[in-house]
């Protein structure tokens, strides 16, 4: 009887194992295709998810593995450099029953997701987890941010650096979603008076601005730290 691998041993292999290109570059239709003939299913870590999660034949079964290969395959293309693909599998293999549980969370969070581009999201944010840029709590926090996510709220985000302004009822609602996930903040409107000068020459500056933004009732919106590290991580760099 064929010995079963752990998550943790399984996972390494497949970093490990050149086959795993495999899943580069396969759109939707090609990935059905190598699904159907079962290649998916060689890759180890894909192999011990399904003897595991009993994962078949059903359309929702199909679409687990598909994003279980959106992962790898995001993992993958994070793990070329030669020096810290070593250092991600020693980090796996350090501590397989720790590794396992933080796997096994990893894959329910993957089911619930809708889509491929999550999957690739959350495969990021391990990596980022296993470099020590964030902990254990800070990955569980992002993976739930990511299934709350909604496609088109993440474009806003990118923007809501650069203080985005938005209207009540014309377009804001991306901004109100990226606010309740702690992504963004309401900044504050700068001061309608402002004051210049001492003594004699002091005066006060009229910032029509802030009347201006006021009475068309404008928010100002701007990146939390919290947003600005989820955004370093997804992009790989400030943006």
């Amino acid at each position: 009887m064929k010995e079963e691998k752990s998550l943790s041993e399984s996972l390494a292999t497949t970093i490990s194992q050149e086959e795993v290109s495999i899943l580069s570059d396969l759109g939707e239709i090609a990935l059905d295709s190598v699904l159907k003939d079962g290649l998916l299913k060689d890759i180890p870590f894909v192999s011990t998810a399904i003897s595991l999660y009993r994962i078949g034949k059903s359309i929702h079964e199909r679409e687990q593995i598909k994003k279980l290969a959106s992962f790898l395959d995001e993992i993958r293309l994070h793990t070329v450099d030669e020096s810290e693909r070593e250092e991600y599998l020693r980090k796996i293999r350090d501590n397989p029953k720790k590794r396992d549980k933080e796997l096994e969370y990893a894959l329910v969070i993957i089911d619930r997701y809708i889509g491929y581009d999550k999957p690739r999201m959350l495969a990021k944010m391990y990596l980022a987890y296993l470099r020590e840029e964030i902990d254990w709590d800070e990955f569980a926090v992002f993976s739930e941010v990511i299934d709350r996510l909604l496609p088109n709220d993440y474009p806003a985000l990118l923007d809501a650096n650069y203080n985005y302004i938005a209207r009540d009822g014309l377009g804001s609602e991306p901004y109100l979603r990226l606010a309740a996930l702690g992504m963004i903040y309401e900044k504050s409107s700068d001061p309608p008076y402002i004051p210049y000068g001492t003594g004699d020459n002091a005066g006060i500056f009229f910032n029509s601005s802030t009347f201006d933004r006021a009475y068309r009732n404008e928010k100002v919106y701007k990146r939390t730290d919290f947003g600005n590290k989820f955004v370093r991580i997804i992009e790989g760099k400030e943006k």
